[in-house]
């Protein structure tokens, strides 16, 4: 393999599923190259690097000429994942992403008759896959919605460590809207009884009782005359009483009224007083 081949070389797609180094630890692993040289090869795939892209930049830019080994085994997926899964700083969302993308990247090319691929065992259930990423099965079933659902974009975000993984989630699948609760009904507060309607209470009841009582005393001493005339004229008071009760309700109304209208005017008298001597202090 010739410098100007290695110089061109390109990252695999499998390679491509880890994020790429910060400056700051990518300069402390140029300085190391530099001081110790290449201590781990750079190893590719169909011509492509499958591991070791960040240290190929960096022998590149030092002008050190790489080590570069092609990959034989029979699942890359497994190799990259276990060469770099767990030996670099990824928080448990990147972890489950990579781990769900580089499946999801198998499986099509599974489906493409890819034969180096075909008979790689999958990591076809959420446990397995939380098993290899070293996550929680739920963290790991929301990668898997994510790499399913979302945009290439919104997954290397998540990748790359520039967005979390719930904040993605959150962005593919917004919260459900929560239907308002109905507004209680209004407590009608009952209103207090006036004086009128207390008395007017009272004078009902009074009624309501004697005629109680005259029907007890009508059943009593219905045989002597004396009694049933006197019971009748106890009948024509209470008629009467009645009609008083009436005549008591139309003056209480009256009353009330002949109030209101004594304080509408009252009230003009003071605003038409205040105005005028308003007008004399001027």
């Amino acid at each position: 393999m010739t410098d100007k081949t290695i110089q061109t070389l390109e990252l695999h797609p499998l390679c491509t599923y880890f994020p790429r180094m910060s400056d700051a630890e990518f300069i402390s692993l140029k300085e190391n190259i530099q001081a110790n040289g290449q201590t781990h090869p750079i190893y590719t795939l169909d011509g492509m690097i499958l591991d070791g892209g960040n240290r190929y930049r960096a022998l590149c830019e030092l002008g050190i000429t790489p080590v570069v080994i092609e990959y034989t085994g029979s699942n890359p997926t497994q190799f990259i994942l276990s060469s770099n899964l767990h030996r670099r700083h990824l928080s448990q969302g990147q972890s489950a992403a990579i781990v769900s993308a580089s499946q999801s990247w198998v499986n099509a090319q599974a489906q493409d008759n890819n034969a180096q691929l075909q008979n790689v065992v999958p990591l076809d259930s959420a446990t397995s896959r939380a098993k290899q990423s070293g996550v929680g099965h739920r963290t790991q079933q929301l990668a898997d919605k994510l790499v399913k659902e979302a945009s290439a974009e919104l997954v290397k975000e998540v990748i790359d460590g520039k967005k979390s993984l719930n904040k993605a989630i959150k962005e593919i699948s917004p919260p459900k809207p929560v239907a308002p609760k109905p507004e209680p009904a209004p407590t009608v507060e009952p209103e207090a009884e006036d004086s009128r309607s207390c008395i007017i209470d009272q004078q009902q009841s009074a009624i309501h009782t004697l005629e109680a009582d005259n029907k007890v005393m009508l059943k009593v001493f219905e045989s002597d005359d004396r009694i049933s005339a006197s019971i009748a004229q106890v009948k024509q008071l209470t008629e009467l009483n009645r009609d008083l009760n009436e005549r008591i309700n139309g003056l209480m109304t009256d009353k009330e009224d002949a109030l209101n209208t004594a304080n509408y005017w009252k009230d003009r008298f003071l605003r038409l007083e205040a105005e005028f001597n308003n007008s004399i202090a001027k």
